[in-house]
This record gives structure tokens, C-alpha cells and sequence, in this order.
């Protein structure tokens, strides 16, 4: 006979106990629990793009040459293949039209990564304790907002417009946590600079300069250095070959004083590999592989050899503008919908961005409309079988975030379902705004 006795709550950390699920999960448990639900929350990648046949090709080739098979299954290093690390160094050169070479300085502070996401969770572990600062772009990324909520940080949004963070604004914020004696609790600045999660804006050029020198001049007066996050995860994935991207924040601080470029392949080749890439600030390379050390040792190098084996010949360059053919076709009937379902852009309250690249529109409704998770609208689109990521999840904490936005992506959703996932998104908005007019009326007949 056994007596059973309860076991004691476990001893969670601060950590642990400050972490909660990321919101997407419950958003994903919700489509997977209504397979005829249009998904235009996930920011999963077109699966008809994924490299199939090129992976296969590369992993064959291991069979004619069993040397490279073997060297491919054993384990790398900690900061990941050299060869690939170069390569990306040289795509860099490319994108940001400098010489040849012109980066190879920092080769030492490059490093490969579990997608980009490690590489900033590596950067907040070495950076930042519990009561410090982090500014955002807002809307941000909200992942990134989640990993530092886990670390007790504060975060602080900082305004965005069509041309993304504005450094006038920043300036400003940080002046005030300067007069407020809190600049030194400042420990870095983050912001998505290309065809951003959530909005699908980019930065723009002309802002790139001011924000690195903002970032620098605080630094100083800071006595510390404040580390400018640049994540590029969506950067290599414009519409507009006649108009390329803007040189990287990296550009301009080739000398590594306060800019991190962080970037994966999960957009521009495959999610499944979960390989990100990243060049650091001088001094940080280390703590962030001491960190990494710990954790795994080094991420999978199977997959680090098949992308240096796509990017030796410029496979993985075709691949990707397959990838933006199929992105910049569904951003163009997505912004048809919109428009057939509610007219121009702002015409009736209503208003979207135009992206130039990526995965994702930002949709702005009357104020009146609450599209949070608990709000009206977001049933009815359920009821309705669409699923949107409430824009609430994609703001800081600071200042209060707004409830009239959405985030739509149109990664996943094959183009037969975009525009029909688009009509059941207006029907519930349309339902709901009769619904406050109803409301309305009634008030004003008392």
C-alpha cells in the first residue's frame, strides 16, 4: 500500500515565472483547432517557396563526396562555419555597394546562430538585468518585446511613421531618461529595419545616419555603451529591383561601436534550417560565445554546410528571387482586397500600409474599434474563419498601446485564400461598426 502525498509548488525563477506563453501560440492553437480557419496571423513562410529540390541536390552531393558528408555531420564550432560567416560578410559588401573586403575587419566579431532569435536572446543575456531600459520601434517585432519582458526589462516604443523609427524622437526620449537621471539603466535600442514585423515599413534611408549618431552621442554622455539592435531578418526580401535597399546601420559603423546586424536565412531561404547570422560590437563577441558555448556548443552545422554549399554558386540567390516573386504577387492581392473591400487607403476611417518587401500589412481601424484579443472583433473574424494578430501585442508597455490595429501576414495562405480571407475580415469589421452605430443611436434617443 502506497500513501500518496502532494509535491511542493517547484522553486520557478524570477524568469520563469515572469515568462508567459508568446501570443502567437494561442493564435496558432486556434487555427490548428479550425482547419477551414484562414490564417493571416502566422508570419510562416510561403511553403510553396521552401527549397525542396535544392536541399535534396546538396544533401546527394554528399554522396559522391564522402569527405564532405562526414565533415558536414560532425560538429562545428561555437561561432559557427568560417566559411559561411565570410560569405555572408560578402553579401553584406554587395547589398551595401561597398569594395570587396571592405568588411573583413570584422570577420572576428561574426557569428552563426539558431536563427536570429538566439543571437538577441545571447545579446540580452550578456546585456541586460532586471530594471533596465530597452527603447523600441512602435509597433516592434513581439517576440523580441516577450524575451525582455522574461528578463524584468522595461520597454519603451518610440514613434514610427511610412518611414519607420523616427530619430528626432528618440533623441528626445532619451534626453528626458537623461534629466530624469535614468540614462544609465539604457542598455540598447532596437529596431527592424527593413519591411518590418508588424508593419511591413522599412527605415528610411535619410534616418539611418541621424539614428546611429543619436545612438552614439547618447552612449557618450551615457559613459556606456548603448548597443543599437538592427534587425534585419526581413532584409534581402524587396519588390523593387530598381530601387535596392538602403545600406545596413551597419554601414555606418563599420567599426563595431554600438551596432548589432542580426539576420537569418528562416525568410529568405528556410525556417526549417534555423540558421541566423550576426556581426556584433567590438567587446561583446566574446561574452555572446561563452553564452552560446554553454547553451549548444555550436548550432547545426549540417545546415551551415548546406548554405554554404546554396550560396557557392548562386543557387541560394536564385532561390530567393523566387521567393520575392511569390511574396510581391501576394502583397499585391492583398492590397487589392483591401481596396475593393473598403476603397482607397484612409477613405472611410480605414487605412494600410504599402510594403515594399516581406511578409506583412499593418491595418489601422477607427479607434472605436477594439481589435484585441478579448475585444468583439476579434470573435467575430473567428466566427467569420480568419484568424489577425491584434495589434496590442506589437507595442511596448510605454507608453499605453493602442487597440485599433492588426497585423496581417500573407506568408501562409496560398493566393486563393488571400482575398477570401481579406472578405471575411471586412465582413467582421463591417458588422462591428453597424454595431457601434446601432449603439450610438440608441444612446442619443435617450
Amino acid at each position: 500500500m502506497t500513501t500518496s502525498t502532494r509535491l511542493a509548488e517547484l522553486g520557478l525563477s524570477d524568469s520563469g515565472r515572469r515568462t508567459t506563453p508568446p501570443p502567437i501560440s494561442t493564435l496558432m492553437q486556434s487555427a490548428l483547432a479550425n482547419p477551414n480557419l484562414i490564417s493571416l496571423a502566422a508570419g510562416f513562410v510561403d511553403p510553396e517557396t521552401l527549397p525542396t529540390a535544392l536541399v535534396g541536390d546538396i544533401v546527394a552531393e554528399f554522396a559522391h563526396d564522402p569527405a564532405l558528408g562526414r565533415q558536414a555531420l560532425q560538429y562545428g564550432s561555437t561561432g559557427g562555419s568560417p566559411d559561411l560567416r565570410w560569405r555572408m560578410l560578402a553579401e553584406m559588401e554587395r547589398e551595401d555597394r561597398v569594395a570587396e573586403g571592405t568588411y573583413a575587419a570584422a570577420f572576428e566579431r561574426t557569428l552563426l546562430t539558431t536563427g536570429s532569435q538566439q543571437l538577441l536572446s545571447l545579446a540580452a543575456d550578456a546585456l541586460l538585468d532586471p530594471g533596465d531600459i530597452v527603447l523600441v520601434d512602435s509597433p516592434t517585432y513581439f517576440v523580441f518585446l516577450g524575451m525582455m519582458a522574461s528578463r524584468g526589462v522595461r520597454t519603451i516604443g518610440i514613434e514610427t511613421d511610412e518611414g519607420g523609427l523616427n530619430p528626432e524622437a528618440l533623441a528626445e526620449k532619451l534626453a528626458e531618461l537623461e534629466a530624469t537621471g535614468e540614462l544609465a539603466r539604457v542598455k540598447m535600442v532596437s529596431v527592424v529595419s527593413e519591411h518590418s514585423n508588424p508593419t511591413g515599413v522599412s527605415l528610411l534611408a535619410d534616418r539611418r545616419l541621424p539614428l546611429v549618431e543619436t545612438v552614439r552621442r547618447f552612449s557618450e554622455r551615457a559613459g556606456r555603451r548603448i548597443v543599437l539592435i538592427e534587425d534585419a531578418a526581413y532584409r534581402g526580401l524587396g519588390f523593387d529591383p530598381e530601387a535596392p535597399e538602403p545600406p545596413s546601420l551597419f554601414a555606418l559603423d563599420p567599426q563595431g561601436e554600438v551596432v548589432l546586424h542580426a539576420r537569418t536565412f528562416s525568410k529568405t531561404f528556410s525556417p526549417g534550417m534555423k540558421v541566423g547570422f550576426g556581426v556584433v560590437p567590438v567587446g561583446l563577441i566574446g561574452p555572446l560565445l561563452a553564452l552560446k558555448g554553454n547553451q549548444d556548443f555550436g548550432s547545426a552545422h549540417l545546415n551551415q554546410v548546406i548554405l554554404s554549399r546554396a550560396m557557392a554558386n548562386d543557387r541560394y540567390h536564385e532561390h530567393r528571387r523566387r521567393v520575392v516573386a511569390a511574396y510581391r504577387r501576394k502583397r499585391d492581392v492583398v492590397l487589392e482586397a483591401l481596396e475593393e473591400e473598403f476603397g482607397p487607403s484612409g477613405s472611410v476611417g480605414i487605412s494600410w500600409t504599402v510594403p515594399q518587401g516581406g511578409m506583412y500589412v499593418w491595418l489601422t481601424l477607427p479607434e472605436t474599434i477594439d481589435t484585441g484579443p478579448q475585444g468583439d472583433l476579434f470573435e467575430r473574424a473567428c466566427r467569420e474563419g480568419v484568424l489577425y494578430v491584434p495589434g496590442e501585442f506589437c507595442f511596448a508597455a510605454e507608453p499605453t498601446p493602442p487597440r485599433h490595429h492588426i497585423r496581417l501576414c500573407y506568408g501562409l495562405p496560398p493566393v486563393s485564400a488571400l482575398s477570401e480571407g481579406i472578405a471575411r475580415l471586412a465582413t467582421a469589421i463591417r458588422g462591428r461598426l453597424d454595431q457601434i452605430a446601432v449603439s450610438g443611436d440608441a444612446l442619443a434617443a435617450r
